[in-house]
C-alpha cells in the first residue's frame, strides 16, 4: 500500500511539473514606451493547433507567439478558447502589420489577416487598446532576431 501511495504521488508531482509552461520576454514598441509581456511559443504542428484553447485564464502581460515558417497568411479561430483575445499580425521585421480585436470566445469564425505574417501574437482582449498598441509598433523578440 505505501508503494502503490509513493507511486501515485510520484506521478502527480512529474504531472504538475511537466505542465508548466516555459515563458520568455517579448517587449512591444510604441508611441508611449516599452511594453514588456512573458509569453510562451506556439511553434510545432500540435501548438500551433492548440494554443490557448481550454484555458479559462490569462495572467496579465502574458500571451502566447505563434511563429508561422514561412511567413504567410495567417488564419486564426477562437474554437475551445475560453477567453476574448487580441492577436497582433507582425511581418518578418517585427513590425505589427494588423491588430483583430477582442476576438470572440468559442467562435469558428476565421480571423485572415490580410498580410503575410511571421508570427500572430495573443494577448488577453483589450490589451491593444490599454497600452495603445498600434499597427507599425514594434515587436521584440528572438523570432524576429531584432532583441
Amino acid at each position: 500500500m505505501k508503494n502503490i501511495f509513493s507511486v501515485l504521488c510520484l506521478l502527480l508531482f512529474v504531472t504538475a511539473c511537466g505542465d508548466k509552461k516555459t515563458t520568455q520576454p517579448l517587449s512591444i514598441i510604441t508611441a508611449n514606451g516599452e511594453i514588456t509581456y512573458q509569453v510562451e511559443t506556439a511553434q510545432t504542428p500540435e501548438e500551433l493547433k492548440t494554443g490557448l484553447m481550454y484555458r479559462d485564464f490569462l495572467a496579465a502581460d502574458s500571451g502566447m507567439i505563434f511563429l508561422l515558417n514561412p511567413p504567410q497568411q495567417a488564419i486564426m479561430w477562437m474554437k475551445n478558447t475560453l477567453i476574448p483575445l487580441d492577436m497582433l499580425f507582425i511581418d518578418e521585421n517585427g513590425k505589427i502589420t494588423w491588430i483583430y480585436e477582442n476576438a470572440t470566445p468559442l467562435s469558428e469564425k476565421y480571423i485572415i489577416s490580410p498580410l503575410p505574417s511571421k508570427a500572430v501574437l495573443e494577448l488577453n482582449g483589450g490589451d491593444a487598446k490599454k497600452h495603445n498598441i498600434e499597427t507599425g509598433d514594434t515587436v521584440k523578440h528572438r523570432f524576429f532576431n531584432n532583441i
